[in-house]
């Protein structure tokens, strides 16, 4: 994993602002495609009085444009949810790799069954895979080639300093609730009514380069972030959009804008 950790939160309102279920697929996908661009590896889907099957679908749409193509018909039935997906660009991240499998590569796989030897793993090569661990069957795990000939042999393992996806999390509980299970050394609030950025620019510098663990938070399409959020949790609030023309900004739109801006500052001396 690489050394600094983002963490992205995103309200389940989000998607509520249209009912037309491509525009809802594309506007989770547009978070997901960022969250990729900039290295976060975890997107958290927190509770703003938005219907629960709101927030069920977003996680859907993210853990599947997270999860390798090759696995997504095994991981994924066909329901109506999905029916938009194949409009969705692919993330080309390190974890999606579109080859054949060479001996020591590492790839995710899904596992499949398991005996009292090991376990049968697709990572999308011609052949199953075989891992010498009893591993949990149906689940996808990341895995490292050892051996490629008559058979494939896998064990469990995960590159060092590679951008690996994305964890999607989505609990149910409001933000002050979310922030508070994933533990983040340094919060984020994003809202235009914030100092502007260029303004403290220093200060937020400062602190997001010292942490190890950054969580921004977004608010949703009608009343942005709740207004109750304690000082205890925000460390910074700011307004990653200064002088914005347009009346309104997209929850997706502010993800995109703000988090080009944070990898500057997290990757800048």
């Amino acid at each position: 994993m690489l050394e600094k950790h983002l963490s992205i939160f995103i309200p389940d309102s989000f998607t509520a602002e249209t009912k037309d279920l491509k525009l809802k697929t594309y506007k989770v996908g547009s978070i997901a495609r960022s969250a990729a661009i900039f290295n976060a590896d975890r997107i958290v889907v927190y509770h703003d009085d938005a219907d629960r099957k709101e927030a069920d679908f977003i996680s859907d749409i993210l853990t599947y444009m997270n999860t390798p193509q090759y696995l997504r018909k095994k991981v994924f039935p066909i329901r109506k949810e999905l029916k938009h997906v194949g409009l969705l660009p692919p993330l080309r991240t390190p974890h999606h790799p579109t080859g054949k499998p060479s001996e020591g590569d590492y790839r995710q796989g899904l596992t499949l069954k398991r005996t009292k030897k090991g376990t049968f793993v697709d990572i999308g090569a011609d052949k199953t895979a075989f891992c010498k661990e009893q591993l949990t069957v149906n689940k996808i795990l990341s895995f490292r080639v050892t051996k490629l000939g008559k058979e494939i042999i896998v064990e469990p393992d995960e590159p060092e300093n590679v951008y690996w996806g994305y964890e999607t999390l989505s609990a149910y509980k409001n933000l002050h609730q979310s922030v508070k299970s994933v533990k983040p050394d340094v919060v984020v609030a994003t809202s235009r009514y914030a100092a502007d950025i260029t303004s403290i620019l220093d200060e937020v510098k400062f602190k997001v380069q010292k942490a190890k663990h950054v969580a921004i938070l977004f608010g949703g399409p009608y009343s942005g972030l709740p207004d109750n959020l304690s000082h205890d949790l925000v460390d910074l609030e700011v307004n990653t959009i200064p002088n914005q023309g347009a009346k309104t900004v997209r929850t997706e739109e502010a993800v995109l804008s703000t988090l080009s801006i944070f990898n500057l500052l997290l990757n800048s001396e």
